[in-house]
């Protein structure tokens, strides 16, 4: 036995190797996505309106001239980048200000934001590790099986390649999680001390952390009846939130500015779209081909994923403990089910969003681990075959997930600006154009991303309204024989078009939608 388990140790241990070459590679590769040029922007000090406010209805900027915004300016200020942040209080700071003191070190390009991200992915690692032998302190195996499945996990290589603090929010997860675990068992002060300074950097993560403390309230309520430890689990959780009190206080002044740009998750979306998108968060922590929301494995993939993990929890409700059965099945449940259960009540669509998913996702390989390990470690040949092929599947299709992740140039996750490197490839190869934006909530995020791939000296013309400007400026604009194109134009610009002048959606358009980028011609001989 000891050999075979020094087989899977080298098995773990190599796909570990592979994780970790998936999160470090390519980090530049991908499109720079609107929420990720936001990072840019406030780590580096600037305001979104300020900069808007400077580049707004100015025909002869050029993608060069945006790009500065992504860079550190000539004397960067912490303080800057403080306010900036505090201008977005939904985003705690942790991972903004480490990056700020990144940029100033090392640099402020995509790979050197998206390195930090890395980093954070590499570390929680170590952290599943740690939680792993926390829960499963006879089966060092599993925490094995655990780290490997997590390593070769999509989501987890997906958001450990994002310039934004969710390989961060999973680290403190992790070890709030495992800091739990230990202090139940060990009913210690130092222990809910512990847990305590996990729920700091947790929320120092993620406003969502509160998912993670219901969960959590919830394993409490069915496993501990004595008072000593519920004194300790509310000690460490004034703890958690005493240390996040600085960016609670921020909350509270900008509280204003906080419902404003979360006003989205209220927008409500078709059922059938959510729980589509409901079961590819979980498919998504073992297998991800990036494929259409319509195709079949949209059905066929989550419900094998989720029929494997409920197998799991049984298997590990009859062989161990009750508590981690109770733990692990409130870890999973609890968070997916507040989301959902608050989309269906208030008609939202904050469940669209894994990153939100993160308090159950990161658990589904820590769950499927014991059933693996329970398959290697049987008695019977025909167990132990099974629980190599389940392994050997796993690991295959996560890795071949991130093989293909890895040389792509786009992911579902790039959302708003999934379409913008291949619609900078297009507009490169046209003579002399003039990108014009209609004004709306994503317009400056949005040319910021698409100058990153532009040719420097593209022009980009941000209106300042939702409709096209006078006939007289735009043949100003028009004279010289610049081509215009109209940005994923709104029906509201396209209403405004002016008479005479015509409308042609890209041809050979490649990666992108032709209505994506629509040429406006003026009349021949105007």
């Amino acid at each position: 036995m000891a050999k075979g388990w020094a087989g899977v140790k080298g098995v773990a241990i190599a796909a570990i190797a592979i994780g970790l070459i998936l999160r470090f590679s390519n980090l530049d590769r991908k499109v720079y996505w609107h929420d990720e040029v936001y990072t840019s922007l406030r780590v580096a000090g600037y305001m979104g309106p300020a900069v808007e406010n400077a580049v707004l209805d100015r025909p002869e900027l050029t993608a060069a001239d945006l790009l500065q915004y992504q860079q550190m300016p000539l004397a960067p200020s912490l303080a800057d980048c403080w306010d900036a942040l505090a201008n977005h209080p939904e985003h705690p700071p942790l991972y903004y200000l480490a990056a700020h003191g990144w940029g100033r070190l090392f640099g402020a390009s995509v790979g050197d934001y998206r390195a930090i991200a890395a980093i954070f992915g590499a570390i929680a690692l170590a952290a599943m590790f740690w939680l792993g032998r926390q829960l499963f302190p006879f089966n060092p195996p599993v925490a094995w099986l655990a780290t490997a499945l997590m390593a070769v996990s999509p989501v987890q290589v997906i958001y450990s390649q994002e310039a934004r603090e969710y390989s961060l929010w999973a680290v403190g997860l992790l070890l709030a999680h495992g800091a739990l675990v230990r202090a139940v068992r060990l009913n210690q002060p130092i222990g809910w001390l512990a847990y305590g300074l996990a729920l700091g950097l947790s929320w120092y993560g993620s406003l969502m952390t509160g998912l993670l403390g219901l969960s959590h309230l919830a394993f409490m309520v069915l496993t501990q009846r004595q008072r000593r430890p519920w004194l300790g689990f509310v000690l460490a959780h004034g703890l958690g939130i005493g240390l996040f009190i600085p960016w609670i206080w921020t909350i509270v002044r900008r509280w204003g500015r906080l419902k404003e740009v979360t006003a989205w998750t209220d927008d409500p979306q078709p059922l059938d779209f959510l729980a589509k998108l409901w079961g590819l968060h979980y498919s998504a922590a073992v297998v991800d081909l990036n494929l259409p929301i319509d195709h079949a494995f949209t059905v066929v993939g989550p419900a094998l994923v989720l029929g494997l993990v409920a197998v799991s929890l049984v298997q590990i409700g009859r062989h161990y403990p009750r508590s981690t059965a109770v733990f692990l099945g409130c870890g999973l449940l609890v968070p997916p089910l507040v989301l959902i259960g608050g989309d269906l009540v208030r008609t939202g669509q904050i469940s669209t969003n894994t990153r939100y998913f993160f308090p159950s996702l990161l658990l589904v390989p820590l769950a499927i681990a014991p059933l693996i390990n329970a398959g290697l470690a049987a008695a019977a040949q025909r167990s132990r075959a099974m629980g190599a092929a389940l392994l050997a599947l796993l690991l295959t299709l996560g890795i071949v997930s991130g093989a293909i992740n890895n040389r792509a140039l786009t992911w579902w996750n790039k959302s708003l600006s999934y379409s913008n490197l291949a619609i900078a490839n297009y507009l490169n190869q046209q003579s002399a154009p003039v990108v014009v934006f209609g004004e709306s909530g994503i317009t400056l995020g949005e040319a910021i991303s698409l100058s990153h791939y532009l040719n420097p000296d593209t022009a980009l013309w941000l209106l300042p309204g939702r409709t096209l400007p006078p006939l007289a400026t735009l043949q100003a604009v028009a004279q010289g024989q610049p081509r215009l194109f109209l940005f994923e134009p709104p029906s509201t610009l396209l209403d405004t078009v002016p008479s005479g002048w015509q409308t042609a959606p890209a041809a050979d358009a490649t990666g992108f939608a032709p209505n994506d980028v629509v040429q406006l011609i003026p009349p021949q001989g105007s």
